[in-house]
């Protein structure tokens, strides 16, 4: 299913609507010793805004803008990196995904594709997506891996709006979560939240004992130091309202986290990358200013 070409990952569909199928696709590359990144294509509500270096090294950062303020049913917003042999990339958003009610039935739709190239390091830290009552959401996000790549990402959930009103925890339609992970064309995770029914819903909401958001990391590198996974718990474990679990498969750390606030959720993500950034970009973490 993830076999696709760079030719077809950059290819807008002829058939989509302006305004209600997003896309932006962009190309990292080496230029000088510095990345450079270009957009391919785009299509509103996404905006091109350029890059920033906020480090002042070799690593731009890439605000994503949707200037829609959220999806509606039957809207999509797809975002499409390729990242050249030894480019380095951070990707972020402006502010949360917001998946409005769909009345209907129809779906609302999210995907980040991002092909990382040998050598090449890919930071990829979203803001949260919110489901709202009533939304039907779907949100994919497909990592595609060389072994000599490097990957620092985040994924975080909320179960509504929280504090809108009497609050709206957990009373979407549906909501279809997948982010996967492929090393050398290889499946290498699949991380998957599938709560398409009232019963499931309810299912998702005992799993998650009480927290109104999970968070995941995902850390790879081909050379991360042995014990890392119990640096990352120590960075972690004392955020306040907060449940965290810390995995390693080879040169991969997952990290699970369950919070009450959304400050909470994002306290414990930004800990993570304190402990993994150096092992996996060579630099120290550092918050990400976002104007």
């Amino acid at each position: 299913m993830l076999a696709k070409t760079v030719e077809e990952i950059l290819a807008p569909n002829a058939k989509w609507i302006i305004g209600k199928n997003g896309l932006m696709n962009v190309h990292a590359h080496v230029c000088n010793g510095k990345t450079k990144v270009d957009p391919k294509s785009w299509r509103i509500p996404y905006q091109w805004e350029g890059v920033h270096y906020q480090d002042h090294d070799d690593e731009p950062y890439l605000l994503l803008i949707n200037s829609g303020g959220g999806l509606v049913e039957g809207d999509s917003a797809d975002f499409n990196a390729v990242l050249d042999a030894d480019s380095r990339l951070l990707v972020t958003s402006t502010e949360a995904s917001k998946f409005c009610k769909c009345l209907e039935g129809g779906t609302a739709r999210e995907t980040a594709t991002a092909k990382v190239g040998p050598r090449a390091l890919f930071e990829y830290c979203p803001d949260e997506t919110i489901p709202f009552a009533w939304t039907c959401a779907e949100r994919i996000t497909r990592i595609m891996l060389d072994s000599t790549s490097r990957l620092y990402a985040t994924d975080m959930i909320s179960a509504g709006r929280v504090h809108y009103l009497e609050g709206e925890v957990f009373k979407f339609s549906s909501l279809l979560s997948e982010f996967e992970i492929r090393i050398d064309g290889r499946l290498f995770l699949l991380d998957r939240i599938a709560a398409r029914n009232e019963s499931e819903i309810e299912a998702l909401q005992r799993f998650w004992n009480g927290a109104y958001h999970m968070a995941s990391v995902y850390g790879y590198a081909p050379d991360l130091p042995a014990d890392i996974e119990n640096a990352v718990h120590e960075q972690v474990k004392d955020v306040e309202d907060t449940e965290v679990g810390v995995t390693r498969i080879n040169n991969l750390v997952i990290v699970r986290i369950l919070s009450r606030e959304t400050w909470q959720a994002k306290e414990a993500m930004y800990n993570c990358w304190v402990a993994l950034r150096p092992a996996i970009a060579g630099k120290p973490a550092r918050p990400i200013i976002k104007c």
